[in-house]
């Protein structure tokens, strides 16, 4: 969870794994996007370089009530480019099914390693498999009804990253973890 209000520039983190204890294999972060036509984030390079794994990049909107706290499938990226294992996310997909950040408000990024997607409570994939396709930002898979974050449906690679993004401000403490706390979108992250 970011936990500033100021711009943010740079997400570092890292995924680990070990044979005596259940692995990390995904991240996830609470954002704020103010000025959709500004956002975009990328994986390298950038300082620290590119990570040391094949990544992938998942952007999911967050909706908040009373009783729940939900994460719904927005994009989806993994290689930006043909020849690169740099994951990439702007405003909009590219895939033609029209995806994309429209306005503003809480979002959340998770960036995992090659093998690992987010599924839904019955265990679909919730983004189009385009996304695997180098350059191709994809949206939420066609006639999906269910685009709710419930789990992951691997565990993926390993390693540090560096997210470098654009238009994204952190949350304030108390809001952030109210969101949390809400729905236990926490716990759903990393479900099996």
């Amino acid at each position: 969870m970011i936990t500033v209000t100021s711009a943010v520039n740079t997400i570092t983190g890292k995924l680990t794994a070990s044979a005596l204890v259940q692995g990390d294999f995904q991240d996830c972060f609470l954002i704020n996007i103010e000025t959709p036509s500004q956002f975009s984030i990328t994986t390298g390079p950038g300082i620290g370089g590119n990570p040391a794994f094949n990544p992938m990049l998942f952007l999911f909107r967050v909706d908040a009530s009373p009783t729940a706290t939900l994460a719904r499938g927005v994009m989806a990226n993994n290689d930006i480019i043909f020849g690169s294992t740099v994951a990439g996310l702007r405003q909009l997909t590219n895939d033609g099914s029209g995806g994309g950040v429209f306005g503003p408000g809480v979002y959340m990024i998770a960036i995992c390693g090659f093998g690992s997607q987010p599924i839904n409570a019955n265990g679909q994939n919730i983004f189009n498999q385009a996304f695997l396709e180098a350059g191709a930002i994809a949206g939420t898979a066609a006639g999906l009804q269910d685009t709710l974050l419930a789990g992951w449906s691997a565990d993926g690679d390993v390693g540090n990253y560096v997210l470098n993004v654009q238009g994204v401000t952190g949350l304030p403490a108390p809001g952030a973890l109210a969101l949390l706390a809400l729905g236990g979108l926490a716990s759903r992250r990393r479900t099996r």
